[in-house]
């Protein structure tokens, strides 16, 4: 099992919500119908479409945390970096309704996505991957972290039935980590993505399979969807799914192009940054892409047998 890595990372500056619109254009703001309201000093509550809501780490460095009224309870997913985040997905939750609870799912086993599962301790379940349950469980132990770790697991899909929603849960196999799963609610045409798509941001591949995780935006991509709700970044429309997996394919091609050309690491590291620069240096955290192209050097060489 890969170890959970914690990694310090520079903030950098808040990226404007209107940059949104302006990626999409009118199209997409006039189909899709969202508000915003100030919580905290990090985030900001969107309402995705009637009762899903989606609370915005606005820096980009933390995690966003998804729930769902439903007429039988809440569905939560992620719970943030801290039990104080928690806590304050649990304030921003009873802001909106008084509904228990019913089930917490923990998107993958990264610190900022699962740290708050202690806010929700009443909750009778908590849901996960296998593989995010087990490293979960293991961290929490090795590091005598404070936490409440997933206590319903599974391999490759699962239904959950609440109230008026049937959510789809899938896995879809090793890609930003080992133990992703994503949320598709076909009747409402939205797919939750936890941490396999983020908005404008240079994502992090401390734990990713790039080749696994391009396959996955495209399994996305052929669902039935207009509204995405992301691990990182604003809700958005369809296309933030093909933006982040373009990102990844170009990493990856500008990767080989090296590789063919029997560059090593050094030189490569200068070379790729300076192809991406040309289209992503607006992206938040551009500052990830020097330990992405390692990412991908080690990933894409391994393959050829270097």
């Amino acid at each position: 099992m890969a170890p959970i890595r914690t990694f310090k990372r520079k903030m950098e500056r808040k990226q404007p919500v209107m940059r949104f619109f302006k990626w999409f254009g009118l199209p997409v703001l006039l189909w899709m119908m969202f508000s915003m309201t100030a919580y905290a000093e990090k985030a900001e509550l969107m309402e995705a479409l009637p009762n899903i809501y989606c609370l915005v780490d606005k820096s980009g460095e933390g995690a966003n945390s998804v729930f769902i009224i439903t007429k039988e309870g809440v569905v939560v997913m992620d719970t943030r970096a801290s039990e104080q985040e928690g806590k304050e997905v649990l304030a921003a939750i009873r802001e909106k309704t008084e509904q228990p609870v019913a089930y917490v799912l923990n998107s993958h086993f990264h610190p900022e996505n699962i740290s708050g599962n202690s806010a929700f301790a009443d909750t009778r379940t908590v849901i996960a991957h296998r593989k995010a349950q087990a490293a979960i469980i293991i961290d929490a132990r090795e590091q005598k972290r404070k936490i409440t770790p997933p206590n319903l697991s599974f391999r490759k899909k699962l239904d959950l039935m609440l109230g008026q929603y049937h959510l789809k849960l899938f896995h879809p196999g090793t890609a930003h980590t080992e133990g992703d799963l994503y949320i598709y609610i076909p009747k409402w045409r939205i797919i939750l993505t936890g941490g396999l798509v983020y908005n404008q941001i240079i994502p992090f591949l401390g734990d990713a399979t790039i080749e696994g995780w391009i396959e996955a935006l495209r399994e996305m991509e052929r669902l039935d969807a207009e509204v995405i709700v992301p691990g990182h970044g604003p809700v958005a429309g369809k296309p933030v799914i093909t933006q982040m997996k373009h990102y990844l394919m170009e990493l990856k091609r500008f990767v080989n192009d090296a590789l063919d050309d029997r560059k090593n690491l050094p030189d490569a590291m200068v070379l790729v940054k300076d192809k991406l620069k040309a289209k992503y240096e607006g992206w938040a955290h551009f500052d990830r892409v020097d330990e992405n192209i390692v990412r991908a050097y080690l990933e894409y060489s391994d393959k050829r047998g270097h």
